[in-house]
């Protein structure tokens, strides 16, 4: 595209080209911002070229920066044609061939070589037997030698031209194989994107600009997605927490240098403000009129009069009692000049430059009064027409689908029924033409009904309907799989956390490119407290776990996904981090063993007789736990033990808790989502080098007859 503007066509509007600055990514979808640099032109309507075709034509929005002056009037949404550069496809054929001539040439000189090496081969000395009564002559000895010397020289010369020649050959091949694949690739260039249809916003502002401003554009894509993943890197006494993003669209743009901005909303969740009702008592009351509606005034069809004085109109052939299929999309509209309301099929291809097809208009002379049997022919088809125009509004006013359903009938609903949905959407009605039924009045616009409209360097710019809404839709198609495509591993898709949607401003610029594929791209630095803890169940597993206490001291929440963790530069795994809300404190992240933390535990235990009269068997039980810290820090040591609990309708069976040392806690809340009934903790701190010893007693009281299930010895 071009960096500044164009000159204005003939229907006054400036095109002006403009730069994807600003992209913002929800759930699914997103919200692109352009910006395009106005001048001084004298032009109060201009168009912005370069939207892709998946920018959904109801989500435009525009605004003026840098005049006050200028307003935004209205934004419209249309299709633009891009020419693409021509291709120099002689030059790529004349590459071609000389590549397929210097391999040949190459191959030939190679098969020279072969049958001289092979005729160097074949040389021999030959001697010629003496003549008769003569004896043996000596042999040539000289001559011979100076034969295999020659036979080597040349046997050697000519090993390194064929080394030489097969090496030039693969190269030759190879460009030739390139050579060939670019002229291919040339000619689909050629072939489809010689001109490209785009979208394009046509903007009416309240004035034309005095000085230099900015038009900034809003519009809205379906195809993308993000999932969050983190990087976590470990330092000694600390760390630090990035976000990053993944991110996957399918817009049909790049987006190349974009200040990109991630959110947990949705796009399709209905933002307005809903319409409370009242209740009353009493007598019925009609609906109220919807605000910005108004009925059809009366007399409409009388300003057609002189029309229908003037042309001679064809009624229209009676409609079918059962509703016909939908025309192909190349009968919608194909006509530049055709009034948007005519209902007839149009050529599948038109051009721009082609004069507004007009029906035959057999005029009367100007002093001379319209002949009564011309007025009489007239007056019958306008008759007919508001016939069948009643007969169609009466029809269809209670089917709330037929309208333009069908992308060409055109339905107006009776005014005692309201305004439907589809006559509401003011950005999709437009006046229907002198040609049909519904003449003069606002009816939705058919499908493929939009102005295809586009030149450069002052070509005129053929566009075909149908292929330009079967690329529409497959741009739709295309933008509408990145929602079905699944996240990257261990990534989970974005939500509300805790029903709140928060936003995400990214630190630079990125670059996603429109391929479908998962990008990663850096989003922040995030403020967060990271508070290193060490934990041991010796009763299970002596093997003292790393981990991590993390708590968000940012004003956004941290969302769930995959976390990379590092150690001193080293990686040392990849775990999940859970959602954080804003100044809360997570769940653990394990981080694996600590070799450098030894713990003991052994148990101590004692059966013995008790009670007034020796009926009761005491079991004593006593824990000794002896950590050793091998490390050069200070570290945060919890251990966890259980102690047994009685059920609820053992009544014969007692525990005595006795005090430990140091003193131990009763974890009565869930543990990382988990209660666990009779646990104990102790929280430590050893210094490096250092050692601890913790004990626990408890002692349980059952009858002589009894024993517990599993044995008496709990540990």
């Amino acid at each position: 595209m071009d960096a500044g503007p164009r000159a204005a066509d003939d229907h006054g509007v400036m095109d002006v080209a403009s730069v994807l600055e600003k992209v913002t990514v929800y759930r699914h979808g997103a919200v692109c911002e352009r910006s395009a640099r106005l001048d001084a032109t004298g032009e109060a309507r201009v168009r912005v070229v370069g939207l892709p075709l998946s920018a959904r034509a109801t989500s435009l929005r525009a605004r003026v920066v840098g005049d006050a002056a200028v307003h935004v009037l209205d934004v419209r949404a249309a299709f633009d044609v891009a020419i693409g550069d021509d291709v120099d496809l002689a030059a790529e054929a004349r590459a071609v061939e000389a590549a397929v001539r210097d391999t040949a040439r190459l191959q030939q000189e190679l098969e020279a070589v072969e049958r001289a090496l092979a005729e160097l081969g074949a040389l021999r000395p030959v001697f010629r037997e003496p003549p008769r009564r003569e004896g043996p002559r000596p042999a040539a000895l000289p001559a011979m030698l100076a034969l295999g010397e020659f036979v080597d020289l040349r046997v050697e010369a000519a090993q390194a031209r064929r080394r030489t020649l097969a090496i030039e050959l693969e190269d030759a091949r190879l460009r030739e194989r390139t050579a060939a694949a670019r002229l291919q690739e040339a000619g689909t260039a050629a072939r489809t994107s010689r001109a490209a249809v785009t979208r394009a916003a046509i903007v009416t502002l309240t004035a034309a600009p005095t000085h230099a401003c900015t038009l900034t554009v809003e519009y809205e894509v379906p195809g993308a997605s993000w999932v969050p993943t983190y990087q976590l890197a470990l330092q000694d006494g600390g760390g630090r927490l990035a976000m990053r993003a993944s991110i996957a669209q399918r817009s049909g743009e790049d987006w190349t240098g974009v200040r990109l901005a991630l959110s947990t909303a949705s796009l399709r969740r209905r933002t307005a403000i809903p319409e409370l009702r009242s209740l009353r008592v009493g007598r019925a009351q009609p609906e109220p009129q919807r605000a910005g509606w108004r009925p059809t005034p009366p007399g409409l069809d009388a300003l057609f009069a002189d029309f229908d004085a003037a042309t001679i109109v064809r009624p229209p052939p009676p409609r079918p009692a059962s509703p016909m299929p939908p025309p192909p999309p190349a009968a919608a509209s194909a006509s530049f000049g055709a009034p948007p309301g005519a209902l007839g099929g149009a050529a599948p291809m038109m051009t721009r430059s082609m004069p507004m097809p007009m029906a035959p208009m057999p005029m009367a002379p100007p002093s001379a009064a319209p002949a009564p049997e011309f007025v009489a022919q007239a007056a019958a088809p306008r008759r007919a027409m508001a016939k069948l125009a009643r007969q169609e509004s009466e029809q269809l006013a209670d089917d709330e689908g037929a309208s333009g359903s069908t992308g060409v009938d055109l339905v107006l609903a009776p005014p005692s029924s309201g305004p439907s949905e589809a006559q509401l959407d003011y950005e999709g009605l437009q006046i229907v033409g002198a040609d049909s039924p519904l003449r003069g009045r606002l009816a939705p616009a058919p499908a493929g009904a939009a102005m295809f409209v586009g030149v450069r360097a002052q070509i005129d710019v053929r566009v075909q309907v149908d292929v330009a809404v079967a690329a529409l839709a497959r741009a739709e198609h295309l933008a509408a799989g990145v929602a079905h495509q699944a996240p990257p591993r261990d990534c989970m898709r974005v939500d509300a956390h805790d029903r709140f949607d928060y936003r995400y401003e990214a630190q630079a610029p990125a670059d996603v490119p429109s391929t479908g594929a998962w990008t990663n791209v850096a989003v922040m630095a995030c403020d967060v407290e990271l508070a290193p803890r060490y934990l041991c169940v010796p009763a299970i597993d002596p093997a003292v776990y790393r981990t991590l206490e993390l708590t968000n001291g940012s004003a956004h929440a941290l969302l769930p996904g995959p976390v990379d963790v590092t150690d001193r530069g080293q990686f040392l795994l990849t775990t999940t981090l859970g959602a954080i809300g804003p100044g809360a404190r997570g769940p653990r992240i394990g981080l694996g063993v600590e070799e450098g933390i030894a713990v003991a535990r052994n148990v101590r235990f004692n059966e013995g007789a008790g009670g007034l009269f020796g009926g009761t068997t005491v079991l004593a039980h006593e824990i000794d736990v002896t950590v050793d810290n091998r490390l050069t820090t200070p570290v945060s040591l919890e251990l966890r033990e259980r102690v047994p609990v009685a059920a609820a309708d053992e009544k014969d069976l007692k525990l005595e808790e006795h005090d430990a040392e140091p003193p131990w806690s009763a974890m009565d809340e869930p543990e990382d989502g988990v209660l666990v009934h009779g646990q104990r903790r102790w929280r430590v701190t050893i210094a490096a080098g250092g050692r601890a010893t913790l004990t626990g007693k408890y002692t349980i009281r059952i009858p002589n007859e009894r024993v517990l299930v599993g044995g008496n010895r709990r540990s």
